[in-house]
């Protein structure tokens, strides 16, 4: 049954009330507020540090869309994923198929693909045939050696919950990270041979964070129910970003993680108990990182536009006229480097690094992107190692603003989602493809098919 007009007009009441019950913040008040993120500290702990000056600047599109590239080639990575597939058995899997774009095209590097198909089974006696991802020598090649897959098991008696999560986390940052490694060496090969002979001239794009994020919460928490961190393909994978981020800082290869979604919270939270600490009047309204950043970084101009009902329009039609972006931030005192200090379990069992603790910090700009009525926030993350060298900070901020001056996602991640992304129709046919296990199917699946979850 579909809303009929009566139902219409009373949410439109509703929205009406909701919209005007909520008052604009002053510009000034942002202003004093930004201003607490030079050194944000929490028990003494560092929080948030800027990274040279605090500051928020703006940058014409018009003006960055029409300059050069610095670069001669940029490289993206992608990859695309079944979701977890479920069995009556109690058998969960997950394929993910990961791929390296180019700009300008390189078909040979597009044509490369990893593929790794993670199990887990409750049940100690059902096994996969399995390999490991510490053994270089068990991947399967195909299309002519352009193509690798492995098909690894979380052990039994690690998961007792979270099952469907893990298995498509362990399957996306295995396929990820394996895949970036066996191509670093192509990453290199572009070199500017005019101005800078053997000094390399390639841009990296990973899509999201630069770390395993949820893998890296699970391995450095303690947990009778979940016991990832004692999983020795976890502690490879884990191992593949370290290894990824000293390529980049020994290298001096700029490396970009582009979060289209960030939805951190510990910013605002900190933010929100060193004020009432300090008993400022001020009230915090944002829920999110991303909220608090969004009203730092709103062009004051294109709120007065929207609320006239003017806007500035270029060729597209969408109101786009300046990017905004913050300083770079360094963000301590998180599971990257706390997992690699020497102090930690995994270093003097497992895990080794080339660079001191601190290298593996994440530094962090912001970039708002006017996009049709509104904008859209977007993080720009990299290793500390590599961005405390200010010229490289340039570098990577410039060549984002680039990108994003150009279209709401840069043309090489577009690029390389498409070559990595499963569809609808091949999870399904995927899926059928299992014809000795029947699908553990719940109403959800039927009413709504599958549905991008993870």
């Amino acid at each position: 049954m579909t809303l009929e007009p009566v139902h219409m007009k009373e949410i439109e009441e509703i929205a009406t009330g909701i919209d005007y019950s909520f008052t604009k913040r002053e510009t000034k008040d942002n202003l004093d507020i930004f201003k607490n993120l030079a050194h944000l500290q929490s028990d003494g702990k560092t929080i948030l540090k800027s990274i040279g000056p605090l500051f928020r600047s703006k940058a014409d599109i018009s003006v960055v869309s029409l300059s050069d590239d610095d670069f001669d080639v940029t490289y993206s990575s992608d990859s695309g994923s079944t979701n977890p597939i479920p069995f009556e058995s109690g058998l969960f899997l997950d394929i993910c198929h990961c791929a390296i774009a180019s700009t300008p095209t390189d078909l040979d590097i597009q044509r490369k693909r990893t593929i790794v198909c993670v199990g887990f089974s409750p049940d100690k006696n059902n096994s996969l045939t399995t390999t490991s991802l510490t053994a270089n020598a068990d991947w399967k090649y195909f299309d002519d050696g352009f193509g690798r897959s492995k098909i690894i098991q979380i052990d039994p008696t690690l998961l007792k919950k979270r099952m469907g999560r893990m298995v498509h986390d362990m399957a996306i940052y295995a396929s990820e990270s394996e895949h970036i490694l066996w191509l670093q060496e192509d990453i290199i090969a572009q070199k500017d041979e005019t101005d800078n002979p053997g000094e390399n001239n390639s841009f990296f794009i990973m899509d999201g964070p630069i770390y395993p994020k949820q893998l890296l919460y699970w391995m450095g928490t303690e947990s009778d129910d979940i016991k990832i961190r004692h999983d020795k393909n976890a502690q490879k994978v884990l191992q593949n970003y370290i290894d990824i981020m000293d390529f980049h800082i020994e290298h001096e290869v700029p490396l970009a993680g582009f979060v289209k979604n960030p939805a951190e919270t510990q910013i605002i939270n900190t933010l929100r108990e060193k004020i009432k600490s300090e008993k400022h009047f001020l009230d915090l309204p944002w829920a999110t990182d991303s909220q608090l950043f969004k009203a730092f970084l709103k062009n004051p101009n294109e709120q007065e536009n929207k609320s006239s009902g003017k806007e500035n329009k270029n060729q597209t039609g969408s109101s786009r006229k300046y990017l905004t972006y913050t300083n770079w931030f360094l963000q301590p005192n998180q599971f990257y480097e706390a997992e690699i200090k020497e102090n930690s379990p995994l270093v003097r069992e497992n895990l080794s690094h080339k660079y001191e603790a601190d290298d593996y910090s994440l530094a962090f700009f912001m970039i708002y992107v006017p996009y049709e009525s509104d904008g859209l926030l977007f993080k720009i993350e990299s290793p500390y190692g590599l961005v405390k060298n200010e010229d490289m900070r340039a570098k990577i901020t410039r060549k984002m603003l680039y990108e994003l001056s150009i279209d709401i996602i840069p043309a090489t991640l577009r690029k390389a989602d498409n070559v990595a992304k499963i569809g609808i129709q091949e999870k399904n046919e995927i899926k059928d493809l299992f014809s000795k296990e029947t699908v553990d199917r719940t109403y959800n699946n039927v009413r709504w098919g599958d549905i991008d979850e993870f």
